[in-house]
């Protein structure tokens, strides 16, 4: 199935908030919250978090990575659930602790109210990003219980980031793998193409139940992993379209430009803001670039 609303998907997991950058829930005993979307978001995702769980908080709150649409509301989830503990990699807690990160996030965040505006929303929250610390970084090969029977697995997949974390709940086959799978047929490596479509390879060994795409969508049976298929596909179509227009000599900027109109001209709203959409793709052209320069182009032979 493909679900493109949020609510209750099945086996105590859920996507809440809004089907664009939804939080996922994982009820238990320790029940865990993943991500934290948009600061504009973050009384929505609060009072559908509580209508799963009442006056109970969340054990835990995953964090995949540290870009702005997937932490924007962790410190007010914080501010609300103060026993909540905060999970991330040790890179993931390395990138917030430098200058001038949580400056994009504060700005990215803000510029995203107009997102939401267009997309229809109402209400949203117009408070500030509230910055939060990570209670926990992640110790090898460690599991965290959600309850007696359903443990979450964490697994390092830098090829979207360099930080990126991936979730797999085993005993109910739901992989919480985000934009480590690509987002709305577009192809997400940004900094490491060759992982990324190496890791997709190896999520589609485990045969996921459900598949949470981070945005947009959560796919259950047969679709989780016609989704994976198709990921790969796209991501190498992407490399192959890129690799021919450095071929011919055009520019970073000409190639994100074509990019563009084929891409997010197109799209109909709600689609990603016009300016994160353009700092990945660019960075996603200048790590194929990169990896072209490495290999060389191939021989006329």
């Amino acid at each position: 199935m493909i679900i493109d609303k949020v609510g209750y998907i099945e086996n105590g997991f859920y996507a809440l908030g809004h089907p664009s950058v939804p939080v996922c829930l994982m009820d238990g005993e320790f029940p865990a919250l993943f991500d934290a979307g948009f600061v504009g978001l973050s009384e929505l995702y609060i009072r559908a978090v509580k209508e799963v769980l009442g006056e109970r908080s969340p054990t835990y709150l995953f964090i995949t990575h540290a870009h702005w649409d997937h932490i924007g509301s962790a410190g007010i989830f914080k501010e609300t659930w103060p026993e909540m503990k905060i999970v991330a990699s040790r890179e993931t807690r390395e990138i917030l602790s430098r200058p001038g990160v949580l400056d994009r996030v504060v700005a990215l965040n803000r510029r995203a109210l107009e997102a939401l505006r267009e997309w229809g929303v109402t209400p949203f929250y117009e408070g500030p990003f509230v910055p939060f610390k990570i209670d926990e970084v992640f110790a090898p090969s460690k599991a965290y219980a959600v309850a007696d029977d359903i443990t979450v697995e964490w697994f390092a997949s830098p090829g979207h980031t360099r930080d990126f974390t991936v979730y797999w709940i085993p005993e109910k086959k739901i992989l919480i793998a985000s934009e480590a799978v690509g987002c709305d047929d577009v192809p997400e490596f940004l900094v490491d193409y060759d992982t990324y479509v190496g890791d997709i390879k190896k999520f589609m060994a485990f045969e996921p139940r459900v598949l949470c795409a981070g945005h947009l969508l959560v796919l259950t049976g047969k679709d989780a992993g016609e989704y994976l298929s198709r990921s790969l596909e796209t991501a190498e179509t992407y490399r192959r379209f890129v690799e021919e227009r450095l071929e011919r000599g055009e520019s970073v900027e000409e190639i994100v430009a074509r990019i563009k109109r084929a891409e997010w001209d197109k799209k109909a709203f709600p689609k990603q803001p016009l300016e994160a959409y353009l700092i990945n793709t660019r960075q996603r052209v200048i790590t194929l670039r990169e990896r072209w320069k490495e290999e060389g182009p191939p021989l006329n032979i």
